[in-house]
């Protein structure tokens, strides 16, 4: 069973906590604020209050042989630096820290962080093209070009087959599951036909993604202000 051990519970700690605690692993927390550790001690395998600016006192309550360690200092710059640096020094082979700037990240890989992350810069790059977007239901970028999309499938593909559909040649895009709108997703065959109301999760560079998005935007029946007000109050248009 691996060993997660998280210090410092601001935002980002606490979140990545919640998720860990329903996992198949042993999650280790240290953070300075008793209260903060009241509230999680009775749901992971073990909790310390300490200030961990200390490379001593870090060496003594870490577990020996953790896998990774997250850090999340809140604001402070310094401390999860600090923090970084010790981890390194105490041979964590995997140091996932959160960052603040670009500088804060630089200085983060310098003293041993193997993962820098920006939580909130990573928020608005799934959160921005969903508001520019009226066939995204959901965006996740997973580099510099390559993103991951969700989205309802158009009728210009239903009834068709993964085959005849063409979404390699065509559009050159991968198609990863397919779902119903409450089921979970599934996998498929090429024999697969599309139905109405399937919601499809695709992989591909952001050209190609952008024109298919495009393509399905313009065959989309686009209701004005004024008719969406209509609709809405139950009164027709004269």
């Amino acid at each position: 069973m691996k060993q997660i051990a998280i210090l410092g519970l601001s935002h980002f700690g606490k979140s990545v906590l919640d998720e860990l605690i329903n996992l198949n692993v042993d999650v280790f927390i240290i953070d300075k604020n008793r209260e903060v550790i009241d509230t999680y001690k009775d749901s992971s395998a073990g909790a310390v209050v300490l200030d961990i600016l200390n490379i001593e006192n870090l060496q003594k309550v870490l577990p020996s042989g953790v896998d990774a360690v997250v850090i999340d200092m809140g604001d402070s710059i310094e401390a999860s630096i600090l923090a970084a640096s010790y981890c390194s020094k105490l041979k964590v082979k995997m140091i996932i820290v959160k960052a603040e700037t670009e500088a804060h990240a630089e200085i983060l890989e310098l003293v041993g962080a193997t993962k820098i992350i920006f939580p909130n810069k990573e928020a608005a790059k799934r959160v921005t093209p969903l508001l520019l977007s009226d066939v995204l239901l959901n965006y996740f970028p997973i580099s510099e070009s390559i993103s991951i999309v969700e989205i309802e499938l158009p009728k210009f593909m239903i009834g068709k087959t993964v085959l005849d559909s063409e979404l390699r040649s065509k559009y050159n895009l991968n198609l990863i599951a397919v779902r119903q709108p409450d089921t979970k997703f599934q996998q498929f065959t090429i024999d697969y036909r599309f139905k109405v109301g399937d919601i499809a999760l695709f992989s591909g560079d952001d050209t190609s993604l952008d024109e298919f998005t495009g393509e399905i935007f313009s065959q989309k029946e686009h209701k004005t202000i004024n008719e969406r007000f209509r609709e809405f109050f139950g009164t027709k248009k004269t």
